[in-house]
């Protein structure tokens, strides 16, 4: 099935299709974990872990163009300036869409939906409701927090582990959590001798109706960006929501491996496809097309 959507889904088997879909490219949005950056979040290595440069060679023929990449992750706000200042990018949308980031940091909207901050933070104020230590005592030796990188939160406080979310989701609305729902953002490469799970997860508890997708719907009613001037790349569920808000969504290869589930979803999807290749390289392919169209067509 895996090896059918691929080629069916394919940018090679669909080039006609996605030339239609897109006007202008204006902007890309991109994840950034198991998207733009390969094992061990290193942006020259391959799932082989061979040195390459074909993904730093994409960047700089989509920078030329002037068009906009605009990282979309779930890391904090300072992670993905220093980030953006080595790859030569201005804006970025941070922690799961909640925080819009213009020009490294001079402006930054927050998108929580209806959550109404109370402390200092978002985050202060989800950890003072008492969620938290719900999750940890429920979920024990399944879910934890995801240190180091669980400590400089603003807005979503993040996880490691294994669960089901959907029962997570339902236990949240039973205990009064209404408002906030816990969302897989994916398989990390990360080991722990306190969890007790078949493979490791990503996981961020948002603001109910915010994610990564209302960032990007956002930002592009600031900008007047239309949907055919925008494409989007990712790897994981949580990305597989950019499609309602851009001209093409592309799912790196490995994204759909990992979640071997959605094969039938992004084949019946109209404007959603998949690289041939994994994670750097994948992306790489996308935005060599997408280069490549406008130095011959001018979509």
């Amino acid at each position: 099935m895996l090896k059918e959507v691929i080629q069916k889904k394919s940018i090679r088997t669909n080039q006609e299709k996605i030339k239609n879909l897109l006007g202008e490219i204006k902007v890309i949005y991109t994840d950034v974990d198991g998207t733009l950056l390969g094992p061990d979040g290193c942006f020259f290595l391959d799932t082989e872990r061979q040195y390459t440069l074909k993904p730093a060679q994409a960047l700089v023929a989509v920078l030329e163009r002037n068009i906009d990449i605009v990282m979309i992750s779930g890391r904090h706000i300072r992670q993905l300036r220093e980030n953006a200042r080595v790859f030569g990018f201005k804006n970025y949308i941070a922690e799961m869409g909640t925080q819009i980031v213009y020009n490294l940091g001079e402006e930054v909207i927050l998108n929580l939906g209806d959550f109404k901050k109370t402390e200092e933070s978002v985050f202060k104020t989800i950890e003072k409701s008492g969620v938290l230590d719900l999750l940890r005592q429920t979920y024990q030796r399944k879910l934890e927090d995801h240190t180091p990188w669980s400590s400089e939160r603003d807005c979503t406080p993040l996880f490691r582990g294994y669960v089901d979310v959907n029962e997570a989701n339902e236990l949240l609305r039973q205990k009064g959590y209404e408002n906030l729902v816990l969302v897989d953002n994916g398989v990390i490469p990360r080991k722990s001798e306190t969890l007790d799970v078949p493979e490791m997860h990503a996981y961020h508890l948002i603001p109910r109706g915010v994610g990564k997708e209302s960032g990007i719907k956002i930002d592009r009613r600031i900008r007047k960006i239309p949907k055919k001037a925008a494409i989007a790349i990712g790897d994981a569920v949580a990305d597989l929501p950019f499609a309602q808000e851009v001209g093409a969504f592309f799912m790196v290869k490995n994204g759909l491996v990992k979640n071997s589930h959605l094969a039938e979803q992004i084949l019946e999807a109209e404007n959603i496809f998949v690289t041939e290749n994994e994670m750097g390289l994948g992306w790489a392919e996308v935005v060599e097309w997408i280069t490549q169209e406008t130095e011959t067509v001018g979509i």
